[in-house]
């Protein structure tokens, strides 16, 4: 059974591309065929594995039923990943304005998803139409976030916004996976970072997940030259936390 999660906070700067692509590849390393998405225009994702954001088709093409699937699928070092471009912005009004909209990624990941055992979603940091879509497309929602200032701000309306997909049966299956607290050797000791965690911890439970990202920068210099963190620094703090975060979201 696939199992598809959208890597979303509507905060930029929490490492959601970083945290997509090392649990995608922590995923692989333990045997998972994995298949990550990049649903964001930025194309961070895109880039870091080492896609060009030349390339003549993206993920908008898909959606807009300029391609297959199939034509936008890359591999790269083990992993599979779908590989975004700027065209994202110029489509997005077409996209949120056509009678398929927000289920057209479900569509068209259906077609796909039997060939892998894990489907990464990462989203921009809004909630516009690209992670509305995610959002109806995947099993589970995984957040990551940073202990400090500001931390929480569109947390609630992203939990709302999956609560309302919910109800109205949009995606009557969706769930919250878990949050996940990053660069977190950094911002935990502080008077602050621990306020945010006691009150995330108080707000979701269970659902913060125990398994925390530190402060790493083997994780900030494989970003600058293009590899996961397996490929680039294999026994950094980074990649056990990162596979000790695949672990945990695995047995949840």
């Amino acid at each position: 059974m696939t199992n598809v999660f959208a890597i979303v906070n509507a905060k930029g700067g929490v490492a959601k591309t970083t945290s997509t692509m090392n649990i995608g590849y922590a995923l692989n390393k333990l045997g998972k065929k994995v298949l990550l998405v990049d649903l964001d225009a930025q194309a961070n994702l895109t880039l870091t594995v080492g896609i060009r954001t030349d390339e003549s088709l993206n993920i908008s093409d898909a959606l807009t039923d300029g391609c297959k699937i199939t034509d936008i699928i890359h591999k790269v070092n083990g992993v599979d990943v779908i590989n975004s471009g700027r065209t994202l912005i110029e489509r997005e009004h077409t996209i949120s304005n056509s009678i398929t909209g927000a289920v057209k990624l479900k569509s068209l990941l259906k077609k796909i998803k039997d060939k892998y055992d894990y489907i990464l979603i990462d989203c921009p940091p809004s909630l516009g139409i690209y992670t509305v879509s995610a959002l109806v497309a995947c099993d589970s929602v995984y957040i990551p976030m940073v202990a400090e200032p500001y931390a929480w701000d569109g947390l609630s309306r992203l939990l709302e916004t999956i609560s309302i997909i919910k109800e109205e049966e949009i995606n009557p299956n969706i769930k919250l996976g878990g949050l996940f607290f990053t660069n977190n050797s950094k911002n935990a000791q502080t008077i602050l970072g621990k306020t945010i965690i006691s009150e995330a911890k108080e707000q979701l439970g269970e659902k913060v997940l125990k398994t925390t990202i530190r402060t790493n920068v083997s994780l900030n210099e494989s970003i600058a030259v293009k590899q996961n963190i397996y490929d680039y620094a294999p026994e950094s703090n980074g990649a056990k936390d990162y596979m000790k975060l695949a672990k945990e979201i695995i047995n949840s």
